[in-house]
């Protein structure tokens, strides 16, 4: 009994003292989110990619938030995303733009039960959304004339023969 007792005892200093042998060995392991380049966005709708890498051994569940100061800019609140241990993984946030403009993303990551992990980063994002309207209007454009000198080419043809 005072085997027991003593060793309990001998357990608690040491983990209060912080001597534990367990808490000794690890290392300095963290989640955070990799600053990238700028974004340029040419549709109405598209998912940016945010990479995120894990330290740790073992995957880790996190959810990324985003957050844009500018009403022009709509993005989800948050992605969920598993992350394997010691490796980077992308999650892609759905952003929403309404005008064109240089926006600024801020992004952060947090647990399950809204621990933050690592430090907010921003990004910088270049929306022109019509820009992918004007290129399918210019390739329709370029087909009807391309389609209208065929059919002229034909007709004159036949008058030839």
């Amino acid at each position: 009994m005072v085997k027991k007792i003593f060793a309990i005892l001998t357990l608690a200093l040491a983990t209060v003292s912080g001597v534990s042998s367990a808490h000794a060995t690890l290392p300095q392991a963290q989640v955070f989110i990799v600053p990238g380049s700028d974004i340029n966005m040419v549709s109405r709708e598209s998912k940016v990619p945010v990479s995120v890498q894990n330290n740790y051994d073992r995957p880790i569940r996190i959810r990324v938030h985003a957050l844009t100061t500018n009403a022009s800019l709509n993005v989800q609140e948050y992605v969920s995303l598993t992350v394997p241990a010691n490796s980077r993984k992308d999650a892609l946030v759905p952003v929403t733009a309404i005008a064109s403009g240089v926006f600024t993303m801020k992004v952060w990551v947090t647990t399950f039960t809204d621990l933050r992990l690592g430090t907010t980063t921003q990004i910088k994002l270049t929306a022109n959304p019509d820009v992918e309207l004007y290129l399918l209007y210019g390739f329709a454009g370029l087909i009807l004339i391309l389609l209208a000198l065929g059919v002229t080419r034909m007709r004159r043809r036949k008058l030839n023969v």
